[in-house]
């Protein structure tokens, strides 16, 4: 199981870094996991909130990660495109896979928060045709091939595609959540599926997870090729109970975010004084519960226990959330050196003794 780091960055005024210094010290992870040998790096786009809205471009930030990095992949964990203009998107990814030397992988993503649709005059029940025809453009894009193309939200004349990428072929991913044609048309299509624990329970995320797989398999795939990923939020300690001291209120105001977009209460700024919001999202009263089906925050011995199901499960790589609300970015460090060297280690060994 291949270890990525990904970033959803939230970051607010009363921070004690500035925005600028924020930027930086996630840029020092990212070559932290790159000496380290990590597989990617992701960081997703938002819009108009200090939830993820520090990145409303991926492509500018993993641009300046490619002449920071030497091996570590880079991905858009996702790009939004139903959003934006194909060609754009196109046109940037390219430009990313040049200066990284072919180290850029896609995510797609249909995206979720209500305000972002609503500024860009986007219906959401439009999102998965246009997903689709933006898939169609930007493949055709990146295939190098001069093409014209007159779809349902998008139409042009004959173009050159210009820049044009280093890779035959950029790998593609999927972040699917709920819908179910969203994980059979990743499977059928061949392309590869990132999901989040955390906003689910483990009996759905594996259920969604074989739907994928099931329809992958349907459509004649090579089963070795197939790529899948889950990601966590992580803060690794020497025991759940230091870890959860370190995490508990970033978790909870990271949380709190994600289900005040979900409302439609982007105006709400309130910051959260203990783990009590979480239950909005667990399926229990106790919101410790969620902490330890969804989370890795916990100790190394812990954390392979809870990752070696989703290995056997067949997700081939494991992204871990470690910068989220106010944490200190010292934690951060700290969690991506321990599960290099100590929880990959022992999720080795878990898998090897069975």
């Amino acid at each position: 199981m291949d270890f990525s780091l990904f970033y959803l960055p939230t970051w607010r005024s009363h921070y004690s870094e500035s925005l600028a210094q924020f930027y930086e010290s996630m840029t020092e992870s990212v070559r932290l996991a790159d000496r380290l040998g990590w597989a990617r790096v992701l960081t997703t786009e938002h819009h108009f909130h200090y939830y993820g809205g520090p990145v409303p471009n991926p492509a500018v930030l993993l641009a300046a990660w490619a002449r920071e990095t030497r091996s570590i992949r880079l991905a858009a964990g996702v790009s939004l495109v139903p959003l934006r203009h194909p060609l754009q998107v196109a046109e940037d990814y390219a430009m990313v896979d040049q200066l990284s030397g072919g180290r850029f992988d896609m995510g797609i993503s249909r995206g979720f928060v209500p305000h972002e649709f609503d500024a860009f005059g986007i219906d959401r029940a439009e999102t998965a045709a246009r997903v689709s025809e933006a898939l169609e453009v930007i493949q055709k894009f990146w295939h190098g091939e001069p093409f014209e193309h007159q779809g349902q939200f998008h139409q042009f004349a004959r173009l050159q595609p210009w820049p044009q990428t280093v890779q035959d072929a950029i790998p593609i991913w999927i972040a699917a959540s709920n819908d179910r044609a969203s994980f059979e048309r990743a499977g059928t299509s061949g392309f590869r599926l990132m999901m989040n624990q955390y906003p689910m329970t483990f009996e759905s995320l594996a259920q969604r997870h074989r739907w994928y797989c099931d329809a992958y398999a349907s459509a004649g795939h090579r089963p070795d090729a197939r790529q899948s990923g889950v990601s966590f939020m992580a803060c690794i300690a020497d025991t759940e109970e230091d870890a959860l001291a370190r995490a508990g209120l970033p978790l909870a105001e990271h949380a709190g975010a994600f289900v005040k977009l979900l409302q439609h209460d982007e105006w709400d700024d309130a910051s959260p004084t203990d783990l009590s919001g979480l239950t909005d999202l667990s399926g229990a009263g106790d919101p410790i519960d969620l902490v330890r089906a969804r989370t890795l925050i916990c100790s190394a011995e812990e954390a392979a226990a809870r990752l070696e199901p989703y290995a056997r499960m067949g997700f081939t790589e494991a992204i871990f959330i470690t910068r989220f609300g106010a944490m200190d970015p010292r934690f951060c460090t700290e969690t991506i050196e321990r599960l290099t060297h100590e929880v990959k280690p022992l999720l080795a060994a878990r898998l090897a003794a069975r």
